[in-house]
């Protein structure tokens, strides 16, 4: 080209720049309003984050997923204050920008008290403004991060600081480990004794390394730390793998609560090189247990909607019941009770499209749809209400079949055997219809990152949000692939 002939003033590139990102952001909105499902969840997620005028503003990240994987960013605007009233008022204008009021069945939701009240909380105030009853979709990931910082504390004691101190020592001694060398339960003398000896340990095992192995294989981890979390267990348990040292510890302060699990299970395989007092060892062997044992699976499966019920709320506690650590189970049990959200008469609706369940059982959940409903309307279960033997046809009542009515799946196949479900079509697109629901948030949580990867980025409010909708848009396309997959495409 004719270099002569070309604007090359940064003024004028700029100015081109802005126009065309708006124009590129418009076209993904058009696309977005024809792809967008006829039934979505709405997520949403808070961070308080500098602002361009250099104070901290709370930013709310607004997302919404469906059916096929679907998912669309609405933006990461700024709230007043990070109440309940106004995080609702921002998630609705989001909404209403977006036109998509009347789609929204369900929306999926940190449990903090700042959208769980049913005063003030987001949630409540959400549903109020759209006037309709919706699905209360707990974050399954958060409810076990919520269990995993009581196990935490139960072993190690709680820490006033923003860091964990053990590890922020594992960090400044990482240089002196050799990580190549390390311990797990087939040559910890210690742990070759104690899986020897108890025969609930040893079964724990044997599933759990069945389990990391397959979910290895599988290679589809949404995130690099998820995978890590797996292969760790699977080390730490005896599994075979690569022997590549250990990557440098990276954050380390409460938030993190993937750093939790992460550095108990490094802690646990590289103890013999670490200065440790005798209660660090015991409560980062608790932990370490705990996590590979019994953790990993929950969390790993937590993304599945029509598995919640049944792992979260049965599977699980009749895990702790039987778990040998009892100090441990009680403080996962107390925290998980807590949550009980998965066997409310409303979200029991998912069970029925768990192919674990045996056809008595979802015979009696069938039979149960005729119960009526409870007086007090729960959007989750008591926890006393739960017990070690309660199974899932308990909680289901007339008012779960507010689940397929809101779903707008026909009913037809819960007249027909449970055994014959699998061949009925019906029941084959109210399942796809379950399982499109995303019981986790972190879409959120990645739509708080991205807007903290470019803030600062351009100083318009309007402007950042076309430029998040573009990376947004362009990280769909391009998936998870690696720079060098990406670089064999292209050359």
């Amino acid at each position: 080209m004719d270099i002569g002939s070309m604007a090359v003033s940064k003024s004028t590139v700029h100015r081109a720049r802005i126009a065309g990102r708006e124009q590129a952001a418009e076209k993904i909105v058009e696309l977005r309003n024809q792809e967008i499902p006829e039934r979505l969840v709405l997520h949403w997620d808070g961070k308080l984050l500098p602002s361009l005028s250099g104070d901290t503003e709370d930013r709310i990240a607004v997302l919404l997923t469906g059916e096929d994987d679907a998912e669309f960013l609405l933006g990461v605007p700024a709230s007043s204050d990070s109440t309940g009233r106004n995080v609702a008022a921002v998630v609705l204008k989001e909404v209403d920008e977006a036109g998509v009021r009347d789609k929204i069945i369900a929306f999926c939701f940190d449990t903090t008290a700042l959208n769980t009240s049913m005063v003030q909380g987001a949630c409540i105030r959400i549903e109020q403004e759209l006037g309709r009853s919706l699905l209360w979709l707990a974050c399954c990931h958060h409810v076990h991060e919520v269990i995993l910082k009581d196990v935490f504390e139960a072993s190690l004691g709680s820490s006033s600081g923003p860091d964990i101190g053990i590890f922020k020592r594992l960090r400044d001694r990482w240089s002196f480990v050799d990580s190549s060398q390390r311990e797990t339960v087939e040559t910890s003398e210690d742990l070759v004794e104690f899986f020897a000896t108890n025969d609930t340990a040893s079964k724990l095992k044997d599933d759990a390394l069945a389990f990391l192995k397959e979910a290895l294989m599988s290679k589809n981890h949404p995130r690099e730390d998820y995978e890590k979390l797996l292969r760790l267990s699977y080390l730490f348990l005896g599994g075979e793998g690569p022997a590549k040292p250990f990557r440098h510890p990276g954050a380390l302060h409460q938030a993190r609560w993937m750093a939790k699990a992460i550095y108990c299970l490094k802690l646990q395989m590289l103890k013999s090189q670490l200065s440790l007092t005798g209660r660090e060892k015991a409560g980062v062997e608790r932990v370490a247990l705990f996590v590979a044992l019994v953790y990993c699976k929950q969390w790993h499966e937590a993304p599945i909607s029509v598995k919640a019920p049944l792992n979260d709320d049965v599977l699980f506690l009749e895990i702790l019941k039987t778990y040998p650590d009892q100090t441990v189970a009680k403080a996962a049990e107390q925290a998980l009770r807590r949550h009980l959200w998965y066997v409310s008469e409303e979200n029991a609706g998912l069970a029925f499209f768990d192919s674990r369940i045996d056809v008595e059982e979802k015979k009696q959940m069938v039979k149960a749809l005729d119960k009526p409903a409870l007086k007090k309307q729960l959007k989750r279960l008591e926890g006393k209400k739960m017990t070690m033997s309660s199974s899932l046809s308990s909680f289901v009542t007339s008012k779960t079949r507010s689940f397929f009515q809101k779903l707008d799946a026909d009913e037809g196949f819960l007249a027909k055997d449970p055994a014959l479900w699998e061949e009925d079509d019906r029941f084959k697109d109210a399942r796809k219809r379950a399982l499109g629901l995303r019981v986790v948030n972190d879409a959120a949580e990645q739509g708080i990152a991205l807007v903290q990867r470019y803030l600062g980025s351009t100083k318009s409010a309007a402007q950042e949000k076309y430029l998040l909708q573009l990376v947004h848009h362009h990280r769909k396309l391009v998936g998870r692939e690696k720079k060098e997959d990406l670089q064999k495409k292209a050359f």
